[in-house]
């Protein structure tokens, strides 16, 4: 999302702590709570005209970096999250009535940092659908985002309520309790979700960020190894074990796993930062310092990020000094 070098807990991967590096918990990515795919249209719409707005979703999800039902925040580039803009916009252009497409423009919304607009466009999907437990662990994430922790607990408990139960749904919910700093909650629901799903690979690496912040960084290695080894190309995985290994003293190999996160999206602007840090740690100012450049290069100034930006750009000034 810059965090502590020991356990931490973060909202949206961040804490403006000068000098350490951040982990991300993939909910919206970060962290790590996943917004879910929802099935087919039931808008009265032309049949052309659906398949159409289907296939602009379609489109829009793919240009947000996402595959399946898995979607984290931040792991989209901004050209990415740009298409998926242009392209929603042209599904609600063609059916206002469709809470897919409210879904979708919520998910931009999120992927943005722009989590209050976010939340009124899950709601609008609510009241759309009512019944639908994806929308509301949607709107769940989304309140998450903006610190509503107790209603975004709310969210994902109706959300079990309305369906049978979902891995991604004891997934969000165990990443709200760990942002309420209830840690052995938020273990207890991952384990639930991977007894549930065992491939959900978020759900590795959450319990992985969880079992870090509690201290048990071997237990933290463990799990995003896991994490990587379902999915080989998830970024956030890669970043966070270069984190947990630099916790041990590898350092070559926390900067081998950040770099490999860099490979996998250039634009992933906290595995920079992440670089940045470990390089530090390792004396290797000059390459820290060009890491810090591109974070901040490719970080979005919002509300969720000044502290970070700030913290980084003071750091970059002690380092170029």
């Amino acid at each position: 999302m810059v965090g502590r070098d020991g356990p931490l807990r973060t909202g949206e991967q961040i804490e403006g702590v000068m000098a350490r590096h951040q982990i991300v918990r993939r909910r919206r990515l970060l962290a790590s709570s996943v917004l879910m795919l929802m099935g087919l249209l039931v808008c009265p719409v032309h049949v052309g005209a659906q398949a159409q707005v289907n296939d602009l979703l379609t489109r829009a999800w793919s240009a947000l970096g996402a595959s399946g039902e898995a979607w984290a925040a931040g792991s989209s580039s901004a050209r990415g999250r740009a298409t998926a803009r242009e392209l929603t916009e042209q599904a609600l252009a063609l059916d206002r009535t469709s809470p897919d497409a409210h879904l979708r423009m919520g998910q931009v919304l999120f992927e943005e940092g722009r989590f209050d607009d976010a939340a009124l466009e899950f709601r609008e999907a609510i009241r759309l659908r009512p019944d639908d437990a994806k929308a509301y662990t949607s709107l769940g994430v989304a309140l998450e985002g903006r610190g509503d922790y107790d209603a975004a607990l709310m969210a994902h408990r109706k959300a079990l309520s309305l369906g049978p139960a979902r891995a991604e749904i004891f997934m969000n919910l165990g990443n709200v309790l760990a942002e309420k700093g209830n840690l052995d909650a938020a273990i207890t629901e991952y384990r639930r979700a991977l007894e549930l799903d065992p491939t959900l690979y978020l759900a590795h690496t959450n319990l992985g960020v969880a079992l870090y912040e509690k201290g048990d960084v071997d237990g933290a290695i463990d799990r995003y190894r896991t994490a990587i080894r379902m999915k080989p190309n998830a970024a956030e995985a890669h970043t966070n074990l270069g984190n947990a290994l630099k916790l041990t003293g590898d350092l070559e190999n926390a900067v081998a796993a950040h770099r490999t996160a860099i490979r996998l999206e250039p634009d992933f602007a906290i595995a920079h930062a992440n670089l940045g840090h470990t390089l530090k740690t390792w004396g290797r100012t000059a390459e820290a310092a060009q890491a810090f450049r591109t974070y901040l290069k490719l970080e979005s100034e919002t509300p969720s990020t000044r502290t970070k930006l700030t913290a980084i750009r003071q750091l970059l000034n002690e380092l170029e000094r």
